[in-house]
C-alpha cells in the first residue's frame, strides 16, 4: 500500500500539473474543484509567506494574484514551484498556492511594486509571486 503512496513533492507537483490543465479548460469546473482540492489538501507546503491586509483583499475579494507589494514576511525553504502557505496579518490561513520565486528572493522583493523590480533587475520580476490559476483560497 505504501508504493502507492506518492511522496508530498511528487503530489505537489501533480496537483500543479492538474490544476495547469484546469485553468487551460475552464469548461471543467469539476476538474478545476479537483485541482484546488489537492493544492489544499494533498499538498505539503514548504513554506509560508505573510500578507499585509491590502493582499489579503486583493486574492479573496478581488480574486487576485500576489504581488511582492503585499508581503511582509517569508519563512520556509521553497523553489519556484512549490506550494507555500499564504497567510494574513492575522496569522490566518488565507490560501495555498504554487510559488513563482525561491525564498532566498523574496525578501528582498518585498513591499516593492512589480513596475520598480522590472525597471531595476529585468522584466523577469515583472511576475506575480503566487499567480491567480495558481492558488486556492482556505476558508477558516
Amino acid at each position: 500500500m505504501s508504493d502507492l503512496i506518492a511522496p508530498a513533492a511528487t503530489r505537489a507537483r501533480e496537483a500543479a500539473n492538474v490544476l495547469a490543465l484546469a485553468t487551460r479548460s475552464a469548461k471543467d469546473a469539476a476538474l478545476e474543484a479537483m485541482a484546488a482540492a489537492l493544492l489544499a489538501h494533498a499538498t505539503e507546503p514548504k513554506g509560508s509567506i505573510a500578507l499585509d491586509a491590502g493582499a489579503v483583499r486583493a486574492l479573496t475579494e478581488r480574486q487576485a494574484s500576489l504581488l511582492p507589494a503585499g508581503i511582509t514576511g517569508v519563512s520556509g525553504t521553497f523553489v519556484d514551484g512549490d506550494p507555500v502557505d499564504l497567510v494574513g496579518p492575522d496569522g490566518r490561513l488565507v490560501a495555498r498556492g504554487l510559488v513563482n520565486y525561491d525564498a532566498s528572493e523574496l525578501p528582498a522583493l518585498m513591499g516593492r511594486s512589480t513596475h520598480d523590480l522590472a525597471a531595476e533587475l529585468g522584466a523577469s520580476y515583472e511576475r506575480e509571486v503566487v499567480h491567480r490559476d495558481d492558488l486556492t483560497l482556505i476558508d477558516s
